[in-house]
C-alpha cells in the first residue's frame, strides 16, 4: 500500500498512458483550445470576475473549505486549456490551505487537488502530502462493513457514493502521477465495489449511497455523483486500456444530460434546494465532463455530449449578462443565489464547451 514519502520514487510510465492522460497540472503545455472563441474568452471573464469578487490570499470568500478544492482544479484547468497563467500564485497558496477539512470526502478533494497541482510545479511536499493521506483514509476509513467502501466520515455514520468515487479518482490520478502499481490496484478494487455496491442504476445514474443494510438508499442523483464517477472511469480506460470504462462513462454522461436538466436542456439539481455545497455540484460535473470530451474521438455521443455543453455554457453566459455580473447557482435563473462556488460551475461548462476531440487514428 502506498505511504510515506514518494521524494525519488517516481517511475516513467508506459508510454501510452503517459500519451492518454489529460496532465491536469501541466501549465507549460499549449493551450488545449484557446482558438476556440468564444468559450475561452467567456472563461477569462468569468474567471476574472471569480478573482476580483471573492479572491482572498489563501483562496476564495462565499465558498465551503473543500469547494477551495474543486477551484483550485478548475483554474488548473483553466490554465491548462487556455494558457492564462494569470490565477497561478492563488491557486499555489490555496491547495496549501487545507483549514476545514472535516470529513473523509473532504480530504479527498485536496488530494486530487494536490497531485493537480504537483502536476505543475513538482513541489515534493504537495504529493507528500496526497500519498500520506490517501493512505491514512485507505488503511483507517476502507473496511468488511458493505463488504468494502470508504466511510463518508470518522464516525462511521454513512457509505456513500461521493466519498469512494472521489477514492477511485484520487487512486488512479495518484498513479499516473507516481506509477505506483499499489494505485492502479486500489482503483480497479474501488472500481468493483461501486459497481457492484447497487449504487449504479443501469442507466448508469449515481445514487446518493448506501442504507444501513447496504442497500441502495433511494436518495437523489446528484449532479456531482456523475461527474466523479465520469472522470474516475475515464481515467481506469486510459490506465488499463480498455475503452469498456470509457464506454461506462460516456453512459453515465448521456444519462444526466437527458435526465438531469430542464426540458430546455439545462442542468440542474434533482431538488430544488441543496444549500450552498451544492452551488458547486453542476461544476463537478462540467469538469469531469470535459475530461470525458477531451478523451472522445468524435462521433455521435460525443457531438451530443458537446452540443449539450454549449447550450449550457450559452445559457451560463447570457445570465451572466456576457460575464458582467455572478452567475448563479441555477443556470435557469439569473436571479439565483450566486458564490464563489457557483461561479467556478459557469467556468467549468464554459472550459467543457470548447473541448476538443483526441484525434482520430490514421491506422484506422
Amino acid at each position: 500500500m502506498p505511504g510515506g514519502s514518494v521524494q525519488g520514487r517516481r517511475r516513467v510510465l508506459p508510454l501510452a498512458i503517459r500519451l492518454g492522460i489529460v496532465a491536469l497540472g501541466a501549465a507549460c503545455a499549449a493551450p488545449l483550445h484557446a482558438e476556440d472563441a468564444p468559450w475561452s474568452a467567456r472563461a477569462t471573464t468569468v474567471a476574472a470576475y471569480l478573482d476580483r469578487q471573492w479572491g482572498q490570499p489563501t483562496g476564495w470568500g462565499a465558498s465551503e473549505p473543500w469547494q477551495r478544492f474543486v477551484i483550485v482544479d478548475a483554474l488548473i484547468d483553466y490554465e491548462r486549456r487556455t494558457g492564462d497563467h494569470a490565477w497561478r500564485g492563488r491557486v499555489d497558496a490555496a491547495v496549501r490551505n487545507r483549514s476545514g477539512l472535516a470529513l473523509n470526502d473532504d480530504a479527498l478533494w485536496a488530494v486530487i487537488a494536490s497531485v493537480h497541482a504537483w502536476n505543475g510545479d513538482h513541489d515534493p511536499e504537495l504529493l507528500d502530502y496526497a500519498s500520506e493521506t490517501y493512505r491514512r483514509l485507505v488503511t483507517t476509513y476502507w473496511d468488511d462493513h458493505c463488504q468494502g467502501g470508504l466511510w463518508w466520515d470518522p464516525a462511521r455514520s454513512y457509505k456513500n457514493a461521493i466519498t469512494n468515487e472521489l477514492l477511485l479518482y484520487a487512486s488512479t490520478q495518484l498513479y499516473v502521477a507516481t506509477g505506483q502499481q499499489a494505485y492502479r490496484d486500489w482503483a480497479l478494487r474501488v472500481w468493483s465495489w461501486i459497481s457492484q455496491s447497487s449504487m449504479i442504476g443501469r442507466d448508469g445514474l449515481v445514487n446518493d449511497g448506501l442504507d444501513a443494510s447496504c442497500r441502495n438508499n433511494g436518495q437523489p442523483y446528484f449532479t456531482y455523483n456523475q461527474g466523479v464517477l465520469i472522470g474516475g472511469l475515464t481515467d481506469l480506460a486510459t490506465i488499463t486500456g480498455d475503452p469498456a470504462y470509457r464506454n461506462l462513462a460516456v453512459r453515465t454522461a448521456l444519462a444526466a444530460t437527458r435526465q438531469l436538466s430542464t426540458p430546455g436542456g439545462i442542468l440542474r439539481e434533482p431538488v430544488p434546494s441543496i444549500g450552498s455545497d451544492g452551488f458547486m455540484f453542476k461544476g463537478v460535473f462540467a469538469y469531469h465532463l470535459g475530461r470525458l470530451l477531451d478523451a472522445m474521438p468524435a462521433g455521435p455521443d460525443r457531438a451530443e455530449l458537446l452540443r449539450w455543453s454549449q447550450t449550457n455554457a450559452e445559457a451560463v453566459w447570457q445570465a451572466s449578462d456576457a460575464g458582467t455580473r455572478a452567475i448563479g447557482s441555477d443556470w435557469s435563473d439569473p436571479a439565483s443565489a450566486a458564490g464563489a462556488a457557483s461561479q467556478v460551475s459557469g467556468l467549468n461548462i464554459l472550459l467543457a464547451a470548447g473541448a476538443s476531440p483526441i484525434p482520430a487514428d490514421p491506422r484506422r
